[in-house]
């Protein structure tokens, strides 16, 4: 299998430094570019093929929020994972918005970095603990909505959801429940209008504040 083409953007050289050294000698990631700024990581997609970009927040010129939405725009099937020290709800918040494939704070292990990129590159969602603890606070904290108001799954968009929870593909959920693949996309895109989320990672985190899936 072809290896994972990883860009890194960081504006701290012994950051990019230490990232490359620890991925140098992994036999299915390769470092494929390295940027200081946003513009640099915009130079670079145009010109190079990526699958994923390592992306902090806070960097010169033009910071990881912005660049983040300006990949979607223009190369939207780069995947982008936050590596970051903030861990801030509202700039996670703002953040989640942009469609991002995983966040990581600065502490995590190289193990847990490594296991991130591959699981983002399987077409996967990685967030720290601690990222994690701080979306579901923050859906725990949404009030209960009157009976009008309540959203309602139907069976088959639960068993659909049930298997994006479990990191399944629309092909493989089309092949397990032996339905069309434009059959899950539509199901999946009306769960997304019912939950009003913009991605995936928007209907999941929905999903699990509010006990549609344990």
């Amino acid at each position: 299998m072809p290896k994972i083409r990883l860009l890194i953007a960081d504006d701290h050289q012994l950051l990019l430094d230490g990232i490359t050294s620890l991925l140098r000698d992994d036999k299915e990631i390769t470092i494929a570019g390295t940027a200081a700024d946003g513009y640099e990581v915009l130079e670079l997609i145009s010109k190079n093929e990526f699958d994923i970009c390592l992306m902090d927040i806070n960097m010169p010129r033009l910071d990881g929020l912005q660049t983040t939405r300006m990949i979607k725009e223009r190369k939207p099937e780069i995947k982008v994972i936050i590596l970051t020290t903030y861990n801030d709800k509202e700039i996670i918040h703002d953040i989640l918005q942009t469609g991002i494939s995983g966040y990581l704070l600065k502490n995590s292990t190289k193990l847990e970095l490594i296991n991130a990129v591959k699981k983002v590159a399987s077409g996967g969602l990685y967030f720290s603990d601690e990222v994690h603890k701080v979306i579901m606070e923050d859906y725990n904290m949404i009030t209960s909505k009157k009976p009008e108001e309540a959203i309602v799954f139907t069976p088959r968009e639960k068993d659909i959801l049930l298997l994006l929870a479990k990191e399944y593909t629309n092909d493989r959920i089309a092949g397990k429940l032996n339905i069309s693949y434009r059959t899950v996309e539509t199901h999946r895109k009306n769960m997304l209008q019912k939950t009003r989320s913009h991605n995936l990672a928007g209907l999941l985190r929905f999903a699990y504040g509010n006990g549609f899936i344990k």
